[in-house]
């Protein structure tokens, strides 16, 4: 077993009381056809699997505190399905819901409901397929917590860095349109993280793999957790280990699947191959010396701010546009239809999750660009793990300049799912106070 000692000679992992951590693997795959996000107006079904779904669970536990860490391989989570894993936790297990963080990896090769978007994020119960899946889903996490939790083994914490440069900056000005296309020059983060929790053996018991980029290499009309997932299942051939796709800030990058300057949708095979170039590189970051985290306890701390929209309609103006045949005619639509999304307001949560001295997960409810994954790392160094989709979705969260410009991530998905307006510019400024307040 790899080694480390402080400066009085005793080994790290003896400071305090060990870390222990519980792990769990539980199949999510739905049992059936069901409907995916659409990419056209028309609705979209599954007719089969390419490979299963699956929702990896890791469980700590150090001097009477815990924690639970849930990364599923789903397009979104429902919040309301968050809050109900969240409080048969408490009930049956004690551990308190603001300690469970609940992420989506995103991919966009998952079940999404034919409601829409409100049913997909905030209430599943609006759609009954969605909600008949959820639930499952919900049970099948509960259950793989508490066998998490039986599985409890003490652990020394590594952390170890690389790159993986596949993922490309997705926003660019054409024709005086921000355009989804490719600009080599945009803001990406090719850093891969990578946290190896180590059984006393040396062997491993599990692994955080956290990489920043949109999970779209392929719309085929198949289940499948895309790259995240298929990276998983390679590294897990390792007999004994869960490793846990951690999504960074990747609102505005996406796979560069790119031919005569544009991107194209890839296959099953150029998810193979994406996934192939993560689990590689994560080995050959495994394979180096890694740093050996000191263990400083389990600590979590929470916040939310209010992100205000730009404008919000008025019921006679949501009227007025019913008819049109573009996005404020879906928008208004939708909004006529489920009154109670008409909110002048989207609340943001964040949540801090310090497992080591230089590990502290820090997961955002929002599609998040990557320009706040930056401006984490800055406000508390290299130690911070930025996460987006953590504990539900407020929709994507551009910066001032990105609402200026306009384009799909700062204007068309809002009206198109059914949200008053884009945000305000000032969420920005918003963002930014409240990443440097709960970093510290």
């Amino acid at each position: 077993m790899r080694g480390s000692s402080n400066e009085e000679g005793i080994p790290i992992n003896r400071v305090k009381p060990p870390l222990f951590v519980g792990t769990n693997k539980t199949d999510i795959t739905p049992n059936g056809p069901i409907h995916l996000i659409p990419t056209a107006p028309a609705p979209r079904s599954s007719i089969g699997v390419t490979r299963r779904l699956f929702a990896r669970i890791a469980v700590f536990r150090q001097a009477g505190r815990n924690a639970v860490f849930v990364s599923a391989d789903s397009l979104f989570i429902p919040h309301n399905v968050i809050e109900g894993l969240k409080s048969r936790i408490a009930e049956t297990w004690g551990i308190d819901g603001s300690a469970v963080f609940v992420q989506a990896t995103h991919t966009h090769s998952a079940p999404f409901p034919e409601a829409g978007y409100y049913a997909a994020v905030y209430d599943s119960s609006l759609d009954a397929e969605y909600d008949a899946y959820f639930r499952r889903v919900e049970d099948a996490v509960f259950a793989g917590v508490g066998a998490a939790l039986a599985g409890l083994e003490p652990v020394t914490v590594w952390r170890g860095a690389g790159r993986c440069e596949f993922s490309s900056y997705r926003r660019k000005e054409a024709g005086g349109r921000w355009v989804m296309a490719p600009d080599d020059a945009g803001p990406k983060d090719p850093a891969l993280t990578v946290v190896r929790f180590g059984r006393e053996d040396g062997s491993d018991k599990a692994l955080f793999v956290h990489f920043a980029c949109h999970p779209t290499v392929t719309y085929d009309d198949l289940i499948s957790p895309d790259y995240p997932g298929t990276a998983m299942e390679q590294l897990e051939e390792t007999a004994g280990v869960v490793a846990l796709f951690l999504q960074g800030c990747s609102g505005d990058v996406r796979p560069g699947l790119i031919r005569d300057g544009k991107y194209y949708y890839g296959s099953d095979e150029d998810v193979c191959r994406l996934a192939g170039e993560l689990a590689d590189e994560t080995r050959a970051v495994l394979a180096r010396p890694m740093r050996e985290l000191a263990t400083t306890g389990i600590h979590v701390r929470r916040l939310e701010v209010e992100l205000p929209f730009g404008e919000v309609p008025t019921v006679a103006e949501l009227e007025a546009w019913c008819d049109d045949p573009g996005l404020l005619g879906a928008r208004s639509r939708k909004l006529l239809a489920f009154p109670q999304f008409l909110k002048p307001q989207e609340t943001l949560r964040f949540g801090c999750l310090s497992l080591a001295e230089g590990l502290a997960l820090v997961g955002m409810s929002g599609e998040m660009v990557a320009a706040y994954g930056s401006h984490a790392k800055a406000a508390g160094g290299e130690g911070i793990v930025a996460l987006g989709l953590t504990d539900g979705n407020a929709g994507y969260v551009p910066t001032a300049r990105q609402l200026a410009e306009g384009g799909y991530e700062a204007h068309d998905f809002f009206y198109r799912h059914g949200f008053p307006s884009p945000y305000d510019p000032v969420v920005e400024e918003k963002v930014r106070a409240a990443l440097d307040a709960i970093i510290g």
